[in-house]
Formats: structure tokens, sequence, C-alpha cells
């Protein structure tokens, strides 16, 4: 919570303005930690690692799609 709390905080226009390339930066963040929240659930979970795995697969599918579409992106510009 209190990692994405700046998240939250800047999302805001005027923050975005502010900030510049720093606030790409932070929000870029967000990757991290959904990975870090993944593996703290992970050690908090002792046996059954099904539901950390879900969400595990779950982020891994949303990542993989945000990857995709930037390198789609990316190679839309070079033609």
């Amino acid at each position: 919570f209190i990692v994405m709390l700046p998240l939250t905080i800047t999302s805001f226009q005027y923050f975005q303005r502010i900030m510049g390339k720093r606030w790409l930066i932070l929000h870029r963040s967000v990757y991290a930690v959904g990975i870090l929240a993944i593996i703290h659930y992970l050690w908090l979970i002792k046996a059954d690692i099904l539901e950390p795995l879900i969400y595990a697969f779950v982020l891994m599918v949303l990542l993989g799609d945000r990857v995709y579409w930037i390198m789609k992106k990316r190679s839309s510009r070079r033609e």
C-alpha cells in the first residue's frame, strides 16, 4: 500500500507536469511493485501456493500484453 500511494497521488495531470520525466519513471515502477508483491505473497504462504501462482499468471499475462503492444508500436514506427 505504501509503495502504491505515491503512484496514486501523482496520477493527476498537475503532478505529471511538475515531475516531467520523473513521473514516467515513478509510474513504470508499478511493474516492479507487482512482481515484488507476488514474491512477497509466495513467501507469506508456505503450504498452498496455488493462489499466488494464479496471481503470478495473471500478472504475467498483463505484463506480456504490455510488452506486445510496446513492440507492436515500435515496429509500426519503423515502417
